[in-house]
């Protein structure tokens, strides 16, 4: 069986083109289905407003017309509901839209943000390597330091044992 390889430069951009497409796809859908609920939302709550002020007109003893009034409250409170319903399903659909192509862009996104960053660290660096050439010095005789007067210790051991 063949070993797949994972890293491949053509297998990414396969890839992310896909993310891309299906990202703004979704992002498109979602939009579009977000901005529907929105218009159903308003007109369910506008027409559950003009009924109830309708209703208030209807003549009481006119069965009919109270049937009507009440039909039209219900069917404004549907549009109502369903346009929430709407704007729930717009709304997931366009943050997965984003997300997608946020997933997908994350390599450019990377690549900018360390072109931002890199010349503040190279100057962080060009500005604290005599600190640590300073540091690694001074550690390195107290260790050659401490090295001799090992050795000067065990000479002088095995002197005394003579």
């Amino acid at each position: 069986m063949e070993k797949e390889e994972y890293l491949s430069e053509e297998k990414y951009q396969k890839n992310a083109q896909n993310l891309k497409k299906v990202g703004k796809i979704l992002l498109i859908i979602g939009v579009v289905i977000l901005v529907l609920g929105v218009v159903l939302t308003i007109l369910g709550f506008s027409s559950f407003g003009r009924t109830a002020v309708n209703s208030l007109n209807v003549d009481m003893l006119d069965s009919n017309a109270q049937a009507q009034a009440a039909g039209g409250i219900v069917g404004s409170i549907g549009i109502f509901a369903l346009g929430g319903f709407v704007d729930l399903i717009g709304f997931g659909l366009t943050v997965a839209g984003g997300i997608l192509l946020l997933v997908a862009h994350r390599r450019e996104i990377t690549a900018f943000t360390t072109q931002q960053v890199m010349p503040v660290a190279e100057e962080g660096i060009e500005k604290i390597t005599p600190t640590i050439a300073n540091a690694a010095e001074s550690i390195s005789k107290s260790i050659t330091k401490g090295k001799k007067a090992a050795v000067e210790d065990i000479e002088n051991k095995k002197g005394d044992e003579k």
